[in-house]
């Protein structure tokens, strides 16, 4: 689970900015709280962010995963580096160091990790903790001169492995590709990020499934269910996909599915969907197909392309919800802007679906972006759920707060209190500021 995420000086974060997953004492929706025993922790299964446009709502969703594309890069040249993008706005920070921090659990199991880049793209430190209520030991630690210390117990062969790591390159990046005894552990946190911790931005057009076979009879039950007037939903043989798609793109695919993804989810230039997988050390690839219902009741079928964009963004996300919702999950998925091409009730009725799976042994979490102010709903969120996402009038950066946090006449914000009129009144802040 996320317990925690901070970024300083990347794109409009200035200084060290958070968004927790801890719960606070509110009393509202106690059955949301997923209890760590060990830590005396409650943690919360959901954050949705508001905030205006240019807020610096979708640059936390891209902070995540520049973050968990640096951990989890399968780039190994040794010649190249990705130049950081810090807060250009003021030069002083142009040389400083972007700074990014998870704390997470697995299985239970606390983590602290923390590293920094140069403006340059080079590796200025790095540190891996783990906790034991609450204290922390350090598991390995890489400071600024590149050099490496280690907790007692890391076996040798494990050290001169993790030593071998590219100044560009973090140490729990290089793991993936050593087979040394005594790194298992942190094999066990680089697969936390590479599958379990999902970035879906707008942009995204390859999704991880988990499932051994994508379940058509589910899928083609939630679209009916959701009026999207799809009966059912199949897929059909694609022979021809080398020649629609980009070669980069098919690289991709093929490296996605060799980390471990059963299938593939692929979106092609036309908004269509296309499922891809190993059948026996052979690429395949199938075209998804819709059905409507026919005025003499046959079945009609119809491109992906040909229904609206809301169904497709339905489509988009479906894979994110099963897997939040599957039974044992302990996937954590970051969405920007779950709203776009959905109507109210239906984003309103995708956090209830969601929110009403909770139990003690619960780990799956969702963190999304929203524009839509009727989500901000005490009837299904707490007030530490709903985050404010606002830039500073003074420095231009980005700043995140929690409801909870708020004071308003002295007093916090009340169950009772009409939180989209409070919004729109300017008294959460997080609104648009026109200029006369």
């Amino acid at each position: 689970m996320l317990l925690n995420f901070t970024v300083s000086n990347w794109k409009s974060f200035k200084g060290r900015t958070s968004l927790s997953m801890i719960a606070s004492k509110e009393k509202q929706h106690a059955n949301h709280i997923q209890y760590l025993p060990e830590y005396k922790l409650n943690v919360l299964p959901i954050a949705v962010v508001f905030g205006a446009n240019a807020a610096g709502k979708s640059n936390l969703v891209k902070a995540i995963e520049f973050a968990v594309g640096q951990i989890t890069s399968t780039d190994f040249d040794p010649y190249h580096k990705e130049m950081v993008d810090t807060f250009r706005i003021d030069p002083d920070y142009s040389s400083k160091n972007s700074e990014f921090e998870f704390t997470f659990t697995i299985d239970d199991q606390m983590y602290h990790y923390r590293f920094a880049l140069t403006h340059e793209g080079y590796v200025a430190w790095e540190k891996l903790e783990r906790a034991r209520g609450k204290r922390l030991k350090v598991v390995f630690e890489r400071d600024e001169s590149n050099a490496f210390s280690f907790e007692s117990s890391m076996p040798k062969e494990a050290r001169n492995a993790i030593q071998g790591t590219l100044r560009q390159r973090l140490a729990l990046s290089y793991m993936q590709i050593q087979d040394v005894p005594g790194l298992e552990e942190l094999k066990k946190i680089y697969f936390w990020f590479r599958f379990k911790l999902v970035v879906l931005t707008p942009a995204s057009r390859l999704i991880r499934f988990t499932d051994k076979t994508m379940p058509t009879d589910k899928l083609s039950m939630v679209l009916h269910k959701l009026d999207t007037s799809i009966e059912k939903i199949d897929f059909k043989p694609f022979n021809d996909y080398s020649n629609f798609f980009a070669k980069d793109y098919i690289a991709e695919i093929v490296r996605t599915l060799s980390s471990g993804t059963i299938n593939v989810l692929a979106m092609g230039n036309n908004d269509d969907f296309y499922r891809f997988e190993f059948l026996n050390g052979e690429l395949k690839c199938y075209k998804m197909i819709s059905y409507h219902r026919g005025t003499n009741g046959t079945l009609v079928p119809f491109e992906i392309s040909e229904n609206s964009d809301g169904t497709r963004r339905c489509l988009h996300l479906f894979p994110a919800f099963n897997d939040l919702v599957s039974i044992g999950s302990d996937c954590c998925y970051v969405i920007d802007e779950l709203d776009r091409s959905l109507h109210t009730n239906l984003v309103k009725q995708l956090l209830a679906s969601f929110l009403e799976t909770r139990n003690q042994d619960t780990r799956s979490q969702l963190v999304l972006t929203n524009h839509d102010i009727e989500q901000m709903d005490q009837d299904v969120l707490r007030r530490d759920e709903i985050w404010i996402a606002e830039r500073s009038a003074e420095f231009g950066s980005t700043e995140l707060s929690s409801l909870d946090e708020f004071i308003i006449k002295e007093a916090k914000i009340r169950k009772d209190r009409n939180l989209p009129k409070l919004y729109l009144d300017g008294c959460l802040g997080g609104v648009p500021k026109f200029l006369p």
